[in-house]
């Protein structure tokens, strides 16, 4: 098994001028959305996939998300979707068979419809709330048109067994069972985790966290609980699921655990 670590769209929230006067820590946040792409048996699997051909051609696509449009400031480069990174790294875009979605959030799946015949894995609480949004967040963070395209939709119960108190998923369809799915639930009601067993195991956390210093320690960062407030569906089943992975950073560092959204922690894995 082989792991290509990609960033699928950059974004520049110093960028935004209110946030710019008020939070101005927020200048050394530089973000991006850290993909992993899978050489397996099963064929390539992507997780996450970040933004995609169509978001880069089409700037509209956000504009039902305000908090999205006006904060994240997403740098829309043609040469960061995973499809022309795909193609780079001398493979067919059509070879990838599965896409692991840690949550349906517009930077995650953005390149969905790159891939109409690949397989699309998530957890079904998630899908259950993007097909039936019910918060006002949810009704501005869900957009139909990043999927519709996708015909081969699997979802997945947490009624499983645990690992280390969290709820997992394995035995995805198609897929190594190596690879599976932790419930880390507060960002969205079915956000996960992907958890991937190899020599040194590789976690990886999507947007149970944005900076690798909130999983390092529990103080609060001014700029970062405000973030959360405006992201998170629910924020203090997102500060229990965070607090569970600090416990776990501590008590097992062996787990190679990361984000989606770090620069550091994806620089630290490309090289």
């Amino acid at each position: 098994m082989k792991i290509h670590h990609l960033n699928c769209g950059s974004f520049c929230p110093l960028s935004h001028p209110i946030l710019n006067r008020a939070l101005p820590l927020l200048n050394q946040f530089n973000l991006v959305c850290h993909c992993l792409l899978i050489e397996s048996d099963a064929g390539l699997i992507l997780v996450d996939t970040g933004l995609g051909l169509d978001d880069v051609k089409n700037h509209q696509r956000f504009k039902s998300n305000f908090i999205f449009n006006q904060f994240a400031k997403p740098k829309l480069d043609l040469d960061e979707t995973a499809f022309v990174q795909i193609t780079k790294l001398g493979f067919n875009p059509k070879d990838v068979k599965h896409i692991m979605a840690t949550h349906f959030d517009s930077d995650h799946i953005g390149g969905l419809s790159d891939f109409p015949g690949a397989k699309i894995h998530l957890l079904k609480d998630e899908w259950e709330h993007a097909q039936n949004p019910k918060s006002a967040r949810e009704k501005s963070r869900y957009n139909r048109l990043r999927w519709q395209q996708n015909q081969d939709i699997k979802t997945y119960s947490t009624d499983g067994d645990l690992w280390h108190g969290f709820k997992r998923v394995q035995n995805l369809e198609g897929i190594d069972k190596s690879i599976y799915f932790v419930s880390l639930p507060g960002h969205t009601k079915g956000h996960a985790g992907v958890l991937i067993e190899k020599e040194v195991p590789m976690f990886f956390a999507g947007d149970a966290f944005l900076l690798e210093k909130q999983l390092e320690s529990s103080k609060e960062i001014l700029p970062l609980t405000l973030y959360n407030k405006l992201v998170h569906e629910d924020s203090s089943l997102a500060s229990k699921t965070l607090e569970s992975l600090r416990n776990l950073h501590k008590d097992h560092p062996e787990l190679d655990i990361f984000c989606s959204h770090d620069q550091a922690q994806f620089l630290k894995h490309r090289t």
